[in-house]
């Protein structure tokens, strides 16, 4: 190790990060569905034989903790040989919720397998008792979708055709899924083919001792920017609306303990395993925790395994975030953005001025389903949007943005109904949804969809109804979010955060409504330029600045002065 030079790691550093870049980049350029192609709902790393994370793509920050997760036991638990390539998405052996199908291709260089290229996507639908494969009232895993144990996909370089004839056997929309599929063995080829030309350059032994010098060198990065927080222990809670089945609300509490350059995170006192499909898995747990750590430090750590070795994570057993089997999951990600919110509420106690208002800590996502006009053909679409960030020290908080654990992007209007008999009719930011500060939060995103034809299900899975975004250091908190069906006859039904399989018609319109950001510091403190400029955008409204910020703004019939 005392022989590796800095300018090596950084050069190695930076083609690791690139080819996970371009593997990316293969796989949304390839991918059939809008939630890969548009949304970004993806991820590519690489990994070294023993299934630690050596580069990871700057896709989902969900998936870091996931895929790693899994390639351990992908490593662990197979047999690969060149030429193989794994797939698999089954929760209980090493995957995150039955959407995420993952897949493992090994890189094999002079005979020996130097590294895991891997990829996963989250899937319009695999089958399960709701289209999307998001029911929010299942009561174990079955009820979800196809569980798909790791297994060969392609052995030696050839297709088992047998494992892609029961995947579409068992799911609604065979042709994105599948088509989705071969964009990730497309994304794990590319990284194969550029993990080898490292081999070529340097050669399988000393690469692998320059990847652990980088893997070292992130840990030693991570520990000394956590060493500069005061050490103890500090507490937060955080609340989901219900577990889909009892109306009740789900805790997540968290003691973050700081030691001298390492973190503990202990869940103790979180809800016990709940009915509905909003546990989380482990690999999910870890991801949560994994990236609210991460945002503590300098984002410029490159992001592999020695990032996760200051951290420890303490879970009560048969708890909302360490369920048994079969108890279903499937909303998991709900869970994990309440419980990277709620990190960093608990960092907040030990950042002081440096605190942040609560981010949205949700995701609005719903599912719809029917027939192509004309045909029998079938469609599923599962479409997501973001919220409001936090106001900080520095400035107001991101408007309609994803949450802490995704990176996502709103699909295109003219995307979705280019692929869909669907029309988008509203699109906009939500006036005073983020919540009042010296820095204010950001503001949520209304997203009104028409459906145009036929008939079919409408699934809602949201979040943060009851529980809306807090704000701190005298922020106030942000507007909660609300979802609504309005049916082509006009009447309107206000939907909770979750329901599932609702009939839905020609002419009938969804809206959804993501929450706001909490307020950072006393809003009277807010630069009244500042609240002018809000009110011109539409963004305060003019009573809102006399309420909330003691700003009169002048509107009549001219420009706000």
């Amino acid at each position: 190790m005392a022989k590796l030079d800095p300018v090596t790691l950084e050069v190695v550093g930076n083609h690791l990060i690139s080819t996970v870049r371009e593997m990316g980049t293969t796989l949304m350029r390839t991918a059939y569905s809008t939630i890969m192609r548009e949304q970004m709902d993806c991820t590519t790393a690489l990994f070294d034989p023993q299934g630690q994370l050596v580069a990871q793509a700057d896709h989902v920050p969900s998936h870091q903790g996931t895929l790693s997760h899994a390639a351990k036991h992908v490593a662990a638990q197979m047999n690969l040989e060149p030429g193989d390539v794994a797939i698999m998405n089954h929760p209980y052996r090493g995957g995150t919720h039955h959407p995420d199908i993952m897949i493992f291709k090994p890189v094999f260089h002079d005979g020996a397998m130097v590294a895991l290229s891997a990829a996963l996507g989250h899937h319009l639908d695999v089958g399960g008792r709701s289209p999307g494969s998001v029911a929010t009232d299942a009561r174990d895993v079955f009820e979800e979708g196809l569980l798909i144990p790791p297994m060969k996909l392609y052995r030696a370089g050839k297709l088992v055709p047998e494992v892609f004839d029961f995947i579409e056997a068992n799911i609604r929309v065979p042709k994105k899924t599948l088509g989705d599929i071969r964009a990730e063995v497309a994304a794990v080829t590319v990284g194969e083919r550029r993990y080898q030309e490292l081999c070529r350059k340097y050669g399988g032994p000393a690469l692998g001792q320059i990847i652990q010098g980088l893997l070292d060198h992130s840990e030693t990065m991570m520990r000394r920017d956590l060493a500069a927080l005061p050490d103890g222990r500090y507490e937060a809670e955080g609340f989901m609306d219900s577990d889909g089945i009892v109306d009740q609300p789900v805790r997540i509490a968290v003691a973050v303990t700081l030691d001298r350059g390492a973190v503990t995170v202990d869940f103790t006192g979180s809800s016990d395993q709940v009915r509905g499909p909003f546990n989380c898995s482990v690999s999910s747990v870890n991801s949560a925790v994994y990236c609210a750590v991460r945002y503590m430090v300098d984002p410029a750590i490159m992001q592999n395994e020695g990032c996760y070795r200051p951290i420890s994570i303490v879970v009560p057993p048969r708890s909302v975030v360490s369920p048994q089997a079969p108890a279903p999951l499937s909303g998991r990600f709900h869970t994990m953005e309440r419980i990277a919110t709620t990190i960093v509420l608990a960092f907040n106690r030990a950042r002081g001025a440096q605190a942040v208002g609560a981010n949205h800590a949700h995701l609005a996502s719903f599912s719809a389903s029917g027939t192509f006009p004309g045909t029998r053909d079938p469609w599923v679409l599962f479409d997501i949007t973001g919220g409001g960030w936090g106001g900080t020290s520095s400035g107001d908080g991101l408007d309609a943005t994803f949450g802490l654990m995704a990176n996502c992007l709103d699909t295109p209007v003219e995307a979705l109904e280019l692929d869909y008999p669907l029309r988008v009719e509203r699109y906009e930011l939500v006036p005073d949804s983020g919540g009042p500060g010296q820095f204010r939060g950001g503001l949520g995103l209304r997203r009104d969809v028409r459906y145009l034809a036929g008939e079919g299900y409408f699934t809602n899975r949201s979040e943060a109804q009851k529980f809306p975004a807090v704000g701190t250091l005298g922020g106030r908190p942000g507007q909660p979010s609300r979802q609504a069906l309005r049916r082509a006859d006009g009447t309107v039904e206000t939907l909770p955060s979750k329901i599932t399989n609702l009939t839905i018609r020609a002419g009938d319109v969804v809206e959804m409504v993501t929450a706001g950001g909490g307020g950072y510091g006393n809003p009277g403190e807010r630069d009244p330029a500042l609240v002018l400029a809000d009110v011109a955008d539409g963004k305060v409204s003019a009573s809102a600045a006399r309420e909330a910020y003691g700003v009169t703004v002048a509107t009549t019939g001219g420009p706000v002065s």
